[in-house]
């Protein structure tokens, strides 16, 4: 097994596949990562350009080149050191008729084998024992008598349903037994006369296992758990041994035979029981370790999980840590200046007329949320509660309403994705959570609310008041609570708050709370050491197939909060210049955001008169900008788009960046981009130095060895210019040259490649290396030691540096003064500049390590 010491993110599909991923493994293997981390590689929904709506989770995707192209990256990746990991995704799968497990129910209903292997609610009340589908475009009744809702024969020669392009089964036992002519006949003529009026295909549709539902009515109505809100993603229940057994069969297959070294949960908040899942999967792994005779807890498992700020994983978690969302924040927060929040805060408020409190933003979704997206998730919730207060004097009297606004008031204030009850109901933490969901829930309600809330904490936190009756339903009730709670943290933080509030969007990013602006160096030196202690395997990315923003636009961005007022008079001359094109501007929420984005992801070589190059990024921000509408659901919705206000905007976007009359904006913008470039690239060589040297094991995401300003997907999952990439890698400049150039992002690269290979050539020292922060500084620079008892690497990277005056990455000698760091006399090596250094005493002046460079990292010599 190759022990895992620095990740590539590669997102497979059928444009980049198998093939092309093993074509790239000389560079990747130069680069010095040692596994390449794929995107799910079991078959997925044809054309799937992620992998995460797989239909079989027992193969290999066709699309990817399937197991023969699978296996013909191993074994070139294995003869050139390189290893994989594999991403699982254990929590669903895609509603797609090439899924034969849910092609089965559709077919057969609760007689099916597979009826049990999905979290259906066959009892739900209203639905008369169907599953409830929500997929036409319009009533069925109105489907059926317009000919969009017909019978038709299969390629088998099998009678299903079509509408549209998608097919749907038909029970074996409601359909006549005829000869195939007289089938063919008797098909013909449902179809034409239910145009005409006749109930006869209606009535066979009924009898169907499942109701074919307007999409309109799906948020109500399903009675079927989804990933989120996505109706074509079907919740599994893989705590069922079957379901486990079925689902894990290929990887556990893969890893047993050599060719995986490790796995990522997709979803972990998903699954009914994560952590007795992991303690499962964890079981699973050592024995097919153990057939390559690894050690127990050898092979790498990580699990998708976004941390609120101060929590932890759970202890009992039998896992690696998470994918690196919480370094993500942690590494961003600390290049962020604290004092920038409130002016910046201010500056959104004038500009938005919204409150600038992003945990009011994010109450108010959440509601919204339960209301819409979410309304059969927390129905199915509110019935759990019923079944409890029922058997409960004291709550027996309980209305559903009160039930219900006790529920939706506690989910408002929950302050973690969700809690993980084990058998005895929650743990220290999940109480501690649930206790302050409590008091905050409980203020300004009513008494009728406040003993309903007071009951439900009751049944949600623990069993030593409880019956057997009363403990079964109140586990029910805490899986129904977690399996809603993660999803409405996710549809109302992440992809609704983000997008209403826009103090700094650097700090609207997956894994990070924007009210939680800024770290010190303290606060990110104790993340790094509690990450030594517990997770020393745990994976740090700062770009991922899912960001926000890219990694180098979050590092410009935060250059904003060094410089409030500086953006405040900006973002006014924007508003002023705007205001002459022929274009209207946006509502001024949008605006402010819209600037940020225009300047924070601005091409480094993009000029106001290049057409071509306007012309694309103007289509990349609209894609954006779409999204970004449509998300807040303010002014526009995935579900009810407004034609007129988003032509409105796409067109203020096309006037500013590609008309004539939007060259005075243009030039203000890009003046604006110029002038955070710099200090934003210092950012990012510090972004990346960091994750490349703090504790844990560094993750590259795809493409993002030279400069990061990709956009929310898809743009963030654009090709790579792997030739490019390349050519940087083998780049022959000087770092002061490099450094010098930086705008054509081989500094970036050659930082990482350099310090990948000190990583590849003493991976001790990083696996197991003390981290030891270093004073003496104050708060420009953050520094550390890294020692394993054989050898030392001093790391210091500069921060909140922008106010000085430089004409390239290096600040001025003056900017340190006489600060200086410990360091131990000797011989040092300083890796960036590939030079050897003797220091004589026992301090380093901050005037000499950082000299000529932003980041510094010295390796000691040995005798």
């Amino acid at each position: 097994m190759i022990a895992p010491r620095a990740t590539v993110r590669l997102q497979l599909h059928a444009g980049f596949d198998l093939h092309a991923a093993t074509a790239q493994l000389p560079y990747f293997a130069a680069l010095g990562v040692s596994h390449l981390y794929l995107s799910p590689i079991a078959t997925a929904v044809p054309g799937s350009p992620h992998g995460y709506d797989g239909i079989d989770p027992t193969r290999i995707n066709p699309e990817l080149g399937g197991e023969d192209a699978f296996l013909a990256l191993s074994h070139r990746a294995r003869a050139l050191g390189i290893g994989l990991i594999l991403d699982l995704v254990p929590n669903h799968l895609a509603t797609h008729p090439g899924n034969a497990w849910w092609w089965d129910v559709l077919r057969h209903g609760r007689r099916s084998r597979h009826a049990g292997w999905f979290d259906i609610d066959w009892r739900a009340p209203g639905h008369d024992g169907q599953l409830w589908l929500p997929v036409l475009d319009r009533p069925c009744a109105q489907a059926v008598a317009e000919g969009l809702l017909q019978l038709e024969f299969d390629p088998e020669g099998q009678v299903q349903l079509r509408h549209h392009d998608q097919p749907y089964p038909l029970r074996p036992q409601t359909l006549p037994s005829l000869s195939p002519a007289a089938l063919r006949a008797w098909v013909a003529e449902l179809n034409a006369q239910a145009r005409e009026g006749d109930p006869r295909l209606q009535r066979l549709i009924d009898r169907q296992p499942y109701r074919l539902a307007w999409w309109r009515v799906g948020n109500d109505m399903i009675n079927y758990r989804r990933f989120f809100d996505i109706t074509s993603l079907a919740g599994l229940r893989v705590e069922l041994p079957a379901v486990f057994d079925a689902v894990h069969a290929l990887p556990l297959r893969l890893v047993a035979e050599g060719h995986v070294d490790g796995v990522r949960i997709d979803h972990i908040d998903g699954l009914a029981d994560p952590a007795g899942y992991l303690r499962k999967l964890r079981a699973r792994l050592d024995q097919a370790g153990r057939r390559r005779g690894l050690a127990p807890g050898a092979l790498a498992l990580y699990v998708e999980k976004i941390l609120a700020p101060g929590e932890t994983l759970p202890p009992d978690w039998a896992c690696d840590g998470t994918t690196g969302y919480d370094f993500m924040d942690q590494v961003s927060g600390v290049l962020h200046a604290r004092g920038g929040r409130t002016p910046l805060r201010q500056l959104w408020r004038a500009e938005s007329g919204r409150s600038g409190d992003f945990g009011q933003e994010q109450r108010q979704a959440r509601e919204e949320i339960l209301r819409g997206p979410l309304q059969a998730e927390f129905i199915r919730t509110v019935r759990a509660q019923m079944a409890l207060a029922r058997l409960d004097p004291a709550t027996r009297e309980f209305s559903p309403q009160m039930l219900a606004r006790a529920l939706a008031c506690l989910l408002r204030e929950y302050p973690v994705y969700r809690s993980y009850a084990g058998a005895d109901g929650l743990d220290a933490a999940g109480r501690a959570h649930l206790a302050g969901a409590l008091a905050r829930a409980r203020v300004g309600q009513p008494q009728a609310s406040v003993a309903a809330l007071e009951a439900l904490a009751r049944w949600l936190g623990e069993d030593r008041d409880a019956g057997r009756s009363q403990v079964a339903l109140r586990r029910i009730l805490r899986r129904r609570f977690e399996q809603l709670s993660a999803p409405l943290n996710a549809k109302a933080v992440e992809d609704t708050a983000f997008y209403r509030h826009g103090v700094l969007l650097s700090r609207n990013e997956v894994g990070s709370e924007p009210d939680h602006f800024a770290l010190t160096t303290a606060q990110f030196h104790e993340t790094c050491r509690q990450r030594a202690r517990s997770y020393p395997r745990a994976l740090l990315a700062t770009a991922t197939h899912d960001h926000k923003r890219g990694e180098d636009v979050r590092a410009r961005l935060a250059v904003l909060s060094e410089w409030p007022t500086w953006w405040r008079e900006q973002v006014r001359g924007f508003d002023a210049i705007a205001g002459d094109l022929p274009a209207a501007m946006p509502d001024p929420g949008d605006a402010a955001m819209l600037w940020q984005m225009i300047v924070g992801a601005w091409p480094l070589a993009l000029g106001v008169d290049d057409h071509d190059g306007l012309r694309d990024y103007a289509t990349r921000l609209w894609q954006w900008q779409c999204k970004a509408l449509r998300e807040a659901k303010l002014r526009s919705s995935w579900l009810d788009p407004q034609a007129d206000y988003e032509d409105r905007v796409q067109a203020f976007i096309d006037a500013t960046l590609c008309s004539r009359a939007g060259l005075p904006l243009r030039r203000a913008l890009c003046r604006a981009a110029r002038r955070i470039a710099v200090p934003g690239a210092r950012n990012g060589l510090a972004q990346a130095c960091l994750r490349l040297t703090v504790p844990g094991v560094p993750d590259l995401y795809q493409g993002t060895e030279g400069w990061d300003l990709s956009l929310v997907d898809p743009d963030n999952r654009r090709p790579v210019d792997y030739p490019q990439r390349q050519r940087w890698l083998d780049d022959p400049r000087d770092w002061p040259t490099l450094l010098h150039d930086w705008a054509d992002g081989a500094v970036k690269a050659q930082l990482i490649a350099r310090l990948l290979r000190v990583r590849a050539e003493y991976p001790d020292l990083f696996a197991r290396g003390r981290y030891q922060p270093l004073s003496g500084a104050g708060e420009r620079v953050l520094a550390f030691l890294r020692d394993d008892g054989e050898r030392q690497l001093l790391v210091a990277v500069a921060r909140l540096g922008a106010d000085e005056a430089a004409h390239g990455l290096a600040l001025p000698p003056r900017t340190w003064g006489q600060a200086a760091l410990p360091c131990a006399p000797g011989r040092y090596r300083d890796v960036l500049e590939q030079r050897d250094v003797v220091q004589r005493g026992r301090r380093v002046a901050l005037s000499t390590l950082l000299a000529r460079s932003p980041v510094a990292v010295w390796l000691s010599a040995t005798d």
